[in-house]
């Protein structure tokens, strides 16, 4: 699956400057905290056999299975550290022992915490992996790397995805270059995704009803927030959305109401597992299957 007109003088321009050094370079403590926005690299963790031991066993049994699954190992890490995230935050957030935490997926696979109000949401693509998490507030998140990927020529591709999108966003994307149509199209897909996985509809809704309408282009070190959704031609205003622009990658957070941003924070295996407790015996024929896979395809 691939991830993911109306333009009017903005009346009210909300734009929040932040620098990105720390996206990529800081190494912190992670403290205790119920709004949280991470991100991971993939690309740059080999992990040795006890830290796959260690991941493996400090998941719930049923993800620890699914991961299992997984062809590659690109696939089986990125879903791997989603979990750790996971657990993270809500050992921290809820105070509750690692070990006392339990998930379970929703009708459109979601995973949530019964009990506590607190929202998250994890996204991958490329080398990275993202969370974003909240304390009664609905939340979703998506990332996409701003490069086309597809067997199909680009063109074929925006003639099948075009169904996908409002007249006036495909007019919106349509215009310029090819690569900058291209960044266009995964920043409109990073907003719709972010929105069905706030609202837990999945997309499984009519995504020709959804207009968002961008004010200002994308750019480095600023978060945008003055993104407008329009649904069916109402607009809708109880949804904000704060968009970074990382590299080549574009992150997308949906909220319910209107806050404040959070910046990323670039986070390590170790800060994941710094409390971590293991739950699951050990298992040898588990860590061996997943050395013996290519990394991708």
């Amino acid at each position: 699956m691939y991830h993911s007109g109306c333009l009017t003088v903005p009346k009210n321009i909300n734009i929040y400057a932040h620098h990105f050094k720390e996206f990529c370079t800081v190494q912190f403590t992670m403290t205790t905290s119920n709004r949280v926005r991470w991100v991971f690299d993939c690309g740059n963790w080999f992990p040795s056999e006890n830290d796959w031991s260690k991941a493996s066993r400090s998941i719930q049994l049923e993800e620890k299975e699914r991961i299992g699954r997984f062809v590659f190992k690109r696939d089986a890490k990125r879903s791997i550290i989603g979990q750790l995230m996971i657990r993270k935050f809500l050992s921290e957030a809820i105070q509750l022992p690692w070990s006392q935490i339990k998930t379970k997926r929703d009708l459109n696979n979601k995973p949530i915490i019964e009990g506590f109000n607190f929202n998250f949401n994890v996204s991958h693509d490329g080398n990275f992996v993202v969370f974003a998490g909240e304390e009664n507030i609905s939340i979703g998140i998506d990332i996409m790397k701003n490069c086309y990927k597809g067997g199909k020529s680009l063109k074929e591709f925006f003639r099948l995805m075009h169904r996908n999108f409002h007249l006036n966003e495909w007019a919106y994307i349509n215009k310029g270059t090819d690569m900058n149509k291209t960044s266009l199209f995964y920043r409109f897909w990073c907003l719709k995704e972010s929105y069905v996985k706030a609202t837990g509809t999945g997309l499984t809704i009519d995504l020709k009803q959804i207009c968002f309408v961008p004010k200002n282009e994308l750019k480095k070190d600023i978060i945008l927030g003055d993104t407008e959704l329009f649904v069916r031609g109402k607009l809708m205003s109880d949804w904000s959305f704060h968009e970074y622009l990382y590299d080549d990658y574009t992150i997308t957070v949906c909220i319910k109401g209107s806050i404040t941003p959070v910046n990323f924070k670039l986070i390590t295996f170790q800060d994941l597992i710094s409390n971590a407790e293991m739950i699951t015996e050990e298992d040898e024929n588990y860590c061996k299957l997943y050395f013996n896979k290519e990394e991708h395809p």
